[in-house]
């Protein structure tokens, strides 16, 4: 049974952990860990920036966020639980819109699914939102798929959308609304041994 807590921890910050993951804010001594997703051409086949090619492009997108007024913009590093390493991040930006990135051996474990309850859960009952977004490629199958499985519904597309490498892809939009989270909540923490 994986229990889900969320633990306020300094300056209006949260954790949240299960037995397999922490989440939690970005620390400088992530940059390795990190490094290993954000330089993995296929881990950023899909997202909005180009691979990193340095450590130090790493370490300046991870001090902006270290310093991002936490949980405002609520982001966190996903970690491994008992200290583990950094292994991805999850969190929401313009004020709704889920973005999530895991390190390519950490894929196909139900890591990033177990990152997504956990957040999805805060969201909507710590911070009250009505509705979560989502702005996918839709050649991101994995991503679309972990989306649809957490009840989040397709509600648009829209072509050229975002510059990425010279290249321009297009955006299918999701949607979850508080509604059909709470419909569905008990159901995904049954189906994924989480205790509410």
């Amino acid at each position: 049974m994986i229990v889900l807590t969320i633990t306020a921890v300094d300056n209006g910050r949260v954790e949240i952990s299960t037995s397999r993951l922490l989440l939690r804010a970005a620390q400088e001594n992530d940059v390795d860990s990190l490094y290993g997703a954000f330089s993995n051409a296929e881990v950023m086949k899909y997202w909005s920036t180009t691979p990193h090619t340095s450590k130090e492009e790493t370490s300046k997108w991870l001090s902006k966020m270290i310093l991002s007024p936490q949980n405002e913009v609520t982001d966190f590093v996903i970690a491994l639980s008992n200290d583990g390493p950094a292994i991805g991040k999850i969190g929401i930006w313009q004020d709704s819109e889920i973005g999530f990135l895991l390190s390519r051996q950490y894929w196909g474990n139900g890591l990033a699914r177990e990152a997504m309850i956990g957040v999805l859960d805060y969201l909507f009952t710590s911070r009250n939102l009505v509705e979560i977004t989502a702005d996918v490629d839709p050649r991101n199958r994995r991503s679309l798929s972990l989306l649809e499985r957490m009840g989040f519904v397709d509600v648009g597309f829209e072509e050229k959308t975002w510059e990425v490498g010279g290249e321009w892809v297009d955006s299918v939009y999701y949607s979850l609304s508080k509604k059909v989270w709470e419909q569905i909540k008990k159901h995904l923490y049954r189906s994924h041994g989480l205790e509410i």
